[in-house]
């Protein structure tokens, strides 16, 4: 585990000018693995560190990150802020994957579930735009497990997550429950586009790779405004959404 925990921190960019750093992101998945066996250390959730490390060093440093998300500091922090870094990191770490664990567990039924209710509320608000997926063979699993899996991070810029998340930390199941309609929203922000694309490859590349790099908070406020709207309609009643509970991927 400890193994795989070094050769993902090895790959992140965000560290690549601060290897120094790393022992704190090895100890933080590491201590949360061991503490949850029944998970343990999954593959790339190294990633939802990220943001948490980027606004508790920020208290202590100007933070600055370039186009390749390469951290750089205008100066170095001192060891007793970064231990408080650290612990700061921890413990919204630890929040957010308690609520979300059964992502990661056996057969990961929460990642399942969460891309059924997906599909089910596309289907519900945008029907054109499922049946468009549906007549080209595109199936929500393909691209929505990577946006459950990591939680938008690798669709959306830093400065864009970090403001999305800060209303996941507000909201009671901001992280599980909402998460489902905030990506409900940002697949219609591009429902347009996507339905211009006439071939699987076209619709696969756009899906998973859509143009937010020059987003701002304006448009992931959109984005949370109509995600707010998705849950007030149909949060309190979960059976207009006709989606089945699966415990396996397929």
């Amino acid at each position: 585990m400890f193994h795989q925990i070094q050769k993902d921190l090895t790959r992140m960019t965000l560290l690549y000018r601060r290897p120094d750093l790393l022992p704190m992101f090895e100890r933080i998945l590491f201590i949360w693995s061991m503490r949850h066996p029944g998970s343990g250390y999954v593959q790339d959730i190294n990633d939802l560190l990220t943001p948490f490390f980027v606004v508790f060093l920020a208290e202590y440093t100007r933070v600055d990150l370039n186009t390749s998300v390469e951290l750089s500091l205008q100066y170095a922090p001192e060891s007793v802020h970064l231990d408080a870094v650290e612990a700061d990191v921890f413990w919204c770490t630890s929040h957010l994957f308690d609520t979300i664990q059964d992502n990661y567990t056996f057969a990961q039924p929460g990642i399942q579930n969460k891309v059924s209710m997906l599909a089910s509320l596309i289907e519900r608000v945008d029907v054109n735009l499922h049946r468009h997926l549906v007549a080209h063979n595109v199936e929500f699993l393909q691209f929505a497990f990577r946006w459950m899996n990591n939680l938008l991070i690798r669709e959306l810029p830093l400065r864009c997550i970090i403001r999305l998340w800060d209303t996941y930390m507000a909201e009671r199941s901001g992280f599980s429950a909402f998460h489902v309609y905030v990506c409900a929203a940002f697949l219609l922000q591009f429902s347009p586009e996507l339905q211009r694309q006439q071939e699987f490859p076209g619709l696969m590349l756009l899906l998973q790779n859509f143009p937010t790099y020059h987003w701002t908070d304006e448009d992931i406020n959109l984005v949370l405004a109509e995600a707010f709207w998705l849950q007030s309609r149909f949060a309190s009643a979960p059976h207009h959404l006709d989606y089945r509970r699966q415990t396996t991927l397929d």
